[in-house]
Protein backbone atom coordinates (compact mmCIF):
# COMPACT_ATOMS: atom_id res chain seq x y z
CA UNK A 1 0.00 0.00 0.00
CA UNK A 2 0.93 3.44 -1.16
CA UNK A 3 1.16 6.69 0.68
CA UNK A 4 -1.39 8.19 -1.05
CA UNK A 5 -3.44 5.01 -0.39
CA UNK A 6 -2.96 4.84 3.22
CA UNK A 7 -3.74 8.82 3.07
CA UNK A 8 -5.77 9.34 0.50
CA UNK A 9 -8.40 11.65 2.21
CA UNK A 10 -6.11 14.09 3.03
CA UNK A 11 -2.95 14.66 1.07
CA UNK A 12 -1.52 16.61 3.92
CA UNK A 13 -0.67 13.72 6.12
CA UNK A 14 1.70 12.55 3.29
CA UNK A 15 5.36 12.23 4.45
CA UNK A 16 7.48 14.05 2.15
CA UNK A 17 10.18 11.60 1.67
CA UNK A 18 7.32 9.30 0.83
CA UNK A 19 5.54 11.51 -1.52
CA UNK A 20 8.63 12.05 -3.82
CA UNK A 21 9.39 8.49 -3.92
CA UNK A 22 6.46 7.33 -4.66
CA UNK A 23 6.55 10.03 -7.15
CA UNK A 24 9.52 8.63 -8.83
CA UNK A 25 8.03 5.01 -9.00
CA UNK A 26 5.16 6.26 -10.99
CA UNK A 27 6.94 8.26 -13.70
CA UNK A 28 9.73 4.84 -13.81
CA UNK A 29 6.51 2.74 -14.12
CA UNK A 30 4.67 4.20 -16.95
CA UNK A 31 7.85 5.43 -18.74
CA UNK A 32 6.81 4.84 -22.74
CA UNK A 33 9.08 3.51 -25.23
CA UNK A 34 9.67 7.09 -26.95
CA UNK A 35 9.92 8.83 -23.86
CA UNK A 36 8.07 11.61 -22.15
CA UNK A 37 6.77 14.82 -23.32
CA UNK A 38 6.97 17.45 -20.08
CA UNK A 39 5.03 20.17 -20.08
CA UNK A 40 6.21 23.13 -18.79
CA UNK A 41 5.46 26.36 -17.85
CA UNK A 42 7.83 27.93 -15.60
CA UNK A 43 5.62 27.73 -12.76
CA UNK A 44 6.46 26.21 -9.08
CA UNK A 45 4.34 22.69 -10.53
CA UNK A 46 6.41 22.24 -13.28
CA UNK A 47 9.48 23.31 -11.92
CA UNK A 48 8.63 20.15 -9.68
CA UNK A 49 7.56 17.77 -11.89
CA UNK A 50 10.32 18.46 -14.43
CA UNK A 51 12.65 17.76 -11.74
CA UNK A 52 10.93 14.31 -11.12
CA UNK A 53 11.22 13.33 -14.03
CA UNK A 54 14.85 14.34 -14.10
CA UNK A 55 15.57 12.18 -11.06
CA UNK A 56 13.55 9.63 -12.09
CA UNK A 57 16.57 8.87 -15.13
CA UNK A 58 13.39 8.73 -17.79
CA UNK A 59 13.66 9.64 -21.12
CA UNK A 60 12.22 12.41 -21.93
CA UNK A 61 12.11 16.04 -23.60
CA UNK A 62 10.31 19.14 -21.64
CA UNK A 63 8.37 22.20 -24.06
CA UNK A 64 6.91 25.06 -23.24
CA UNK A 65 3.96 26.70 -25.45
CA UNK A 66 4.75 29.94 -25.43
CA UNK A 67 1.35 32.44 -25.29
CA UNK A 68 3.36 35.59 -25.76
CA UNK A 69 0.97 36.98 -22.88
CA UNK A 70 2.94 35.24 -20.06
CA UNK A 71 4.55 37.58 -17.18
CA UNK A 72 8.04 38.84 -18.83
CA UNK A 73 9.75 37.56 -15.75
CA UNK A 74 8.63 33.81 -15.92
CA UNK A 75 9.30 34.05 -19.92
CA UNK A 76 12.94 35.59 -18.88
CA UNK A 77 13.23 32.91 -15.93
CA UNK A 78 13.12 30.16 -18.69
CA UNK A 79 15.36 31.83 -21.43
CA UNK A 80 17.87 31.80 -18.10
CA UNK A 81 16.94 28.56 -16.17
CA UNK A 82 15.68 26.03 -18.54
CA UNK A 83 17.82 26.57 -21.97
CA UNK A 84 16.92 22.89 -22.69
CA UNK A 85 13.29 23.66 -22.69
CA UNK A 86 11.85 23.63 -26.63
CA UNK A 87 9.73 26.49 -26.82
CA UNK A 88 6.29 25.81 -29.26
CA UNK A 89 5.14 29.01 -30.87
CA UNK A 90 1.20 29.31 -31.64
CA UNK A 91 0.14 30.07 -35.20
CA UNK A 92 -1.73 33.40 -34.33
CA UNK A 93 -0.66 35.52 -31.78
CA UNK A 94 -3.26 36.65 -28.71
CA UNK A 95 -3.55 39.89 -30.23
CA UNK A 96 -4.31 38.44 -33.94
CA UNK A 97 -7.30 35.77 -32.29
CA UNK A 98 -8.91 38.93 -30.73
CA UNK A 99 -9.71 40.82 -33.84
CA UNK A 100 -10.19 37.55 -35.56
CA UNK A 101 -12.78 35.70 -33.14
CA UNK A 102 -13.65 38.25 -29.73
CA UNK A 103 -12.04 38.76 -26.31
CA UNK A 104 -11.76 35.29 -24.80
CA UNK A 105 -15.14 34.55 -22.23
CA UNK A 106 -14.53 33.09 -19.07
CA UNK A 107 -17.18 30.23 -20.82
CA UNK A 108 -15.20 30.34 -24.41
CA UNK A 109 -11.51 30.64 -23.77
CA UNK A 110 -10.28 29.95 -27.15
CA UNK A 111 -7.07 31.44 -26.29
CA UNK A 112 -6.50 27.92 -24.35
CA UNK A 113 -7.22 26.00 -27.33
CA UNK A 114 -4.66 28.18 -29.76
CA UNK A 115 -2.19 29.45 -27.44
CA UNK A 116 -1.53 26.40 -24.99
CA UNK A 117 -2.89 23.52 -26.63
CA UNK A 118 -2.34 23.42 -30.46
CA UNK A 119 1.41 24.11 -30.36
CA UNK A 120 1.58 20.92 -28.27
CA UNK A 121 -0.44 18.30 -30.12
CA UNK A 122 0.66 15.33 -31.20
CA UNK A 123 0.40 16.82 -35.33
CA UNK A 124 2.63 19.75 -34.07
CA UNK A 125 4.96 17.42 -32.18
CA UNK A 126 5.19 15.03 -35.22
CA UNK A 127 6.57 18.22 -37.72
CA UNK A 128 8.62 19.43 -35.35
CA UNK A 129 10.19 16.44 -34.04
CA UNK A 130 10.03 13.81 -37.06
CA UNK A 131 7.81 11.50 -34.01
CA UNK A 132 4.92 12.06 -31.82
CA UNK A 133 5.29 12.23 -28.13
CA UNK A 134 1.82 11.13 -26.84
CA UNK A 135 2.70 10.56 -23.21
CA UNK A 136 2.61 13.67 -21.41
CA UNK A 137 3.96 14.05 -18.17
CA UNK A 138 1.70 17.59 -16.42
CA UNK A 139 2.34 19.15 -12.85
CA UNK A 140 -0.97 19.45 -12.14
CA UNK A 141 -2.49 19.12 -8.34
CA UNK A 142 -5.62 18.07 -7.43
CA UNK A 143 -5.95 20.50 -4.39
CA UNK A 144 -5.89 23.39 -7.06
CA UNK A 145 -9.57 22.79 -8.42
CA UNK A 146 -12.29 20.40 -7.77
CA UNK A 147 -12.51 20.31 -11.39
CA UNK A 148 -9.04 19.38 -11.61
CA UNK A 149 -9.61 16.55 -8.81
CA UNK A 150 -12.72 15.10 -10.90
CA UNK A 151 -10.44 13.72 -12.83
CA UNK A 152 -7.78 11.08 -12.58
CA UNK A 153 -4.26 10.47 -12.13
CA UNK A 154 -3.86 9.51 -15.76
CA UNK A 155 -5.59 10.26 -17.96
CA UNK A 156 -6.20 10.34 -22.34
CA UNK A 157 -6.67 13.47 -23.42
CA UNK A 158 -6.41 14.90 -27.47
CA UNK A 159 -4.98 11.30 -28.42
CA UNK A 160 -2.54 11.84 -25.77
CA UNK A 161 -2.32 10.10 -22.37
CA UNK A 162 -1.76 12.33 -19.03
CA UNK A 163 0.99 11.45 -16.92
CA UNK A 164 0.17 13.39 -13.21
CA UNK A 165 3.64 12.52 -10.62
CA UNK A 166 2.34 15.65 -7.61
CA UNK A 167 -1.40 15.11 -8.62
CA UNK A 168 -1.89 14.07 -4.87
CA UNK A 169 0.64 17.26 -3.27
CA UNK A 170 -0.33 19.54 -1.17
CA UNK A 171 1.40 23.11 -1.82
CA UNK A 172 3.70 22.47 0.82
CA UNK A 173 4.96 19.73 -0.47
CA UNK A 174 5.91 21.36 -4.02
CA UNK A 175 7.58 23.96 -1.93
CA UNK A 176 9.60 22.03 0.36
CA UNK A 177 10.28 20.14 -2.62
CA UNK A 178 12.19 23.14 -4.18
CA UNK A 179 13.92 24.11 -1.06
CA UNK A 180 15.44 21.04 -0.58
CA UNK A 181 16.77 20.31 -4.38
CA UNK A 182 18.02 24.48 -4.36
CA UNK A 183 15.46 24.48 -7.26
CA UNK A 184 15.59 28.61 -8.58
CA UNK A 185 11.49 29.82 -9.71
CA UNK A 186 10.00 32.83 -10.89
CA UNK A 187 10.31 35.97 -8.37
CA UNK A 188 6.94 36.55 -8.57
CA UNK A 189 5.83 34.02 -6.00
CA UNK A 190 8.12 35.91 -3.70
CA UNK A 191 5.94 39.00 -4.42
CA UNK A 192 2.56 37.93 -4.09
CA UNK A 193 1.58 36.22 -7.31
CA UNK A 194 0.52 32.75 -6.26
CA UNK A 195 -0.27 31.12 -9.81
CA UNK A 196 1.46 32.51 -12.89
CA UNK A 197 -0.80 32.45 -15.54
CA UNK A 198 -1.82 34.90 -18.44
CA UNK A 199 -0.87 38.65 -17.84
CA UNK A 200 -4.36 38.93 -19.68
CA UNK A 201 -7.13 36.52 -18.83
CA UNK A 202 -10.98 36.24 -18.16
CA UNK A 203 -10.53 34.84 -15.03
CA UNK A 204 -9.15 37.25 -13.24
CA UNK A 205 -12.02 39.51 -14.03
CA UNK A 206 -14.23 40.32 -10.88
CA UNK A 207 -11.73 40.04 -8.68
CA UNK A 208 -10.82 43.33 -8.76
CA UNK A 209 -8.03 42.91 -6.50
CA UNK A 210 -6.15 40.86 -8.57
CA UNK A 211 -7.44 42.53 -11.80
CA UNK A 212 -5.70 45.79 -10.63
CA UNK A 213 -2.79 44.37 -9.21
CA UNK A 214 -1.81 42.80 -12.76
CA UNK A 215 -2.50 46.13 -14.65
CA UNK A 216 -0.31 47.94 -12.32
CA UNK A 217 2.45 45.14 -12.72
CA UNK A 218 2.18 44.82 -16.57
CA UNK A 219 0.18 47.90 -17.60
CA UNK A 220 1.73 47.70 -21.52
CA UNK A 221 0.31 44.52 -21.81
CA UNK A 222 -2.86 46.02 -20.18
CA UNK A 223 -2.83 48.98 -22.50
CA UNK A 224 -2.36 47.22 -25.49
CA UNK A 225 -5.09 44.89 -24.58
CA UNK A 226 -7.44 47.72 -24.28
CA UNK A 227 -6.47 48.85 -27.70
CA UNK A 228 -7.37 46.10 -29.37
CA UNK A 229 -10.41 45.38 -28.11
CA UNK A 230 -11.54 48.96 -28.91
CA UNK A 231 -10.28 48.47 -32.71
CA UNK A 232 -12.08 45.04 -32.63
CA UNK A 233 -15.19 46.42 -30.55
CA UNK A 234 -15.27 49.06 -33.64
CA UNK A 235 -14.44 47.18 -36.53
CA UNK A 236 -14.28 43.24 -36.67
CA UNK A 237 -17.19 42.84 -33.73
CA UNK A 238 -19.93 40.34 -35.66
CA UNK A 239 -23.66 41.32 -35.79
CA UNK A 240 -24.56 38.01 -33.03
CA UNK A 241 -22.47 39.77 -30.80
CA UNK A 242 -23.49 43.26 -30.90
CA UNK A 243 -27.17 41.49 -30.63
CA UNK A 244 -25.82 39.54 -26.98
CA UNK A 245 -24.76 42.43 -25.12
CA UNK A 246 -25.76 45.83 -24.54
CA UNK A 247 -22.66 48.20 -24.79
CA UNK A 248 -22.64 50.69 -26.81
CA UNK A 249 -19.40 51.94 -26.55
CA UNK A 250 -15.76 49.91 -26.46
CA UNK A 251 -14.95 51.51 -22.63
CA UNK A 252 -18.47 50.01 -21.28
CA UNK A 253 -17.85 46.71 -23.05
CA UNK A 254 -14.18 46.83 -21.62
CA UNK A 255 -15.61 47.89 -17.82
CA UNK A 256 -18.59 44.79 -18.19
CA UNK A 257 -15.16 42.53 -19.50
CA UNK A 258 -13.29 43.81 -16.38
CA UNK A 259 -15.97 42.87 -13.76
CA UNK A 260 -16.75 39.52 -14.59
CA UNK A 261 -15.05 38.32 -17.77
CA UNK A 262 -18.40 38.88 -19.81
CA UNK A 263 -19.88 35.86 -18.40
CA UNK A 264 -23.26 37.72 -18.82
CA UNK A 265 -23.99 40.71 -19.90
CA UNK A 266 -23.82 43.81 -17.83
CA UNK A 267 -26.77 46.86 -18.25
CA UNK A 268 -24.82 49.63 -19.34
CA UNK A 269 -24.83 52.25 -16.57
CA UNK A 270 -23.75 49.43 -14.60
CA UNK A 271 -20.67 48.99 -16.94
CA UNK A 272 -20.66 52.67 -17.15
CA UNK A 273 -20.15 52.92 -13.37
CA UNK A 274 -17.84 50.40 -13.14
CA UNK A 275 -15.67 51.63 -15.71
CA UNK A 276 -15.08 55.08 -13.20
CA UNK A 277 -14.64 53.08 -10.49
CA UNK A 278 -11.87 51.09 -12.04
CA UNK A 279 -10.20 54.61 -13.29
CA UNK A 280 -10.49 53.23 -17.16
Amino acid sequence: MTVIQRHSSNPFLFPFDEVVDEAIDFIRANEPAEGYFVGFSGGKDSIVALALVKEAGVKHRAFYSATGIDPPEVVRFIRREYPEVTWLKPKMTFWEGIRRKSPPHRMARWCCDILKKRPATPARLRSLLGAELRHRIMGIRAEESARRAARPRINTFDRQTHYKPIFEWAEWHVWEFIESRGLHYPSLYDEGFSRLGCVVCPFICGNQRKLQKHRARWPIQYRIFERVVEDWFEYYRPEKIKAKYPEQTAQEYLAAYYSNGLTKPVPVEAAQNLFMAAGL
